[in-house]
């Protein structure tokens, strides 16, 4: 029987704090390709599927996540991160309280699911900000198609956060019967 958790804990926030530096550094130095993976999602969707934090937490690491990826990010117009980014966490916070079939199929399943509907998410809520903005601007630049490079980001993310999630569990001790935390 799962547990209520109350708080996360030091060592949550280190290991959230890891995650998304890693996320961040990784962002900045990776070459710009055509679509290219956007690792502080993918970064925090590992966050909430390891230590499964509470919607106000949850909320909170999507706001630092905003203000991680302004710092690496060449879009057009600045800030759309801080619509995208909390309401996709959000989204994979409520994702990551799905059931799915416990054991190795869940160690690939559920982050997969959760990491390209919540890329997906955010790039799409991105790509619609920035539309209407360039619009508003009587910009005459193309517009970004979802299709093109929303759809591939969030495949490469699925990849990334669906190698990382086994390893991680197991250098972390997380167990299926355990409530999906970190555990001391």
């Amino acid at each position: 029987m799962a547990t209520t958790k109350k708080g996360m804990t030091t060592r949550d926030l280190v290991l959230i704090g890891i995650l998304l530096a890693a996320g961040t550094v990784i962002k900045a130095v990776f070459p710009k390709l055509p679509v290219t993976p956007n690792f502080i999602i993918s970064m925090y969707c590992l966050a909430v599927l390891l230590v499964r934090p509470n919607l106000a937490e949850t909320i909170g690491i999507g706001v630092v996540s905003a203000i991680l990826a302004q710092l690496t990010t060449g879009a057009a117009v600045p800030f759309i991160n801080f619509a995208s980014e909390p309401i996709a966490i959000v989204v994979c916070y409520f994702l990551c309280r799905i059931s799915f079939p416990k054991g190795t199929a869940s160690n690939i399943v559920r982050p997969a699911v959760v990491s390209f509907i919540t890329t997906f998410v955010s790039g799409t809520i991105f790509v619609l900000i920035l539309s209407f903005v360039l619009l508003a601007r009587g910009s005459s630049a193309k517009y970004v198609m979802i299709y093109s490079v929303v759809l591939p980001t969030a495949v490469a993310n699925m990849v990334i956060t669906t190698l990382c999630y086994a390893p991680l569990r197991k250098v972390l001790n997380i167990k299926d019967e355990e409530p999906a935390k970190v555990v001391a």
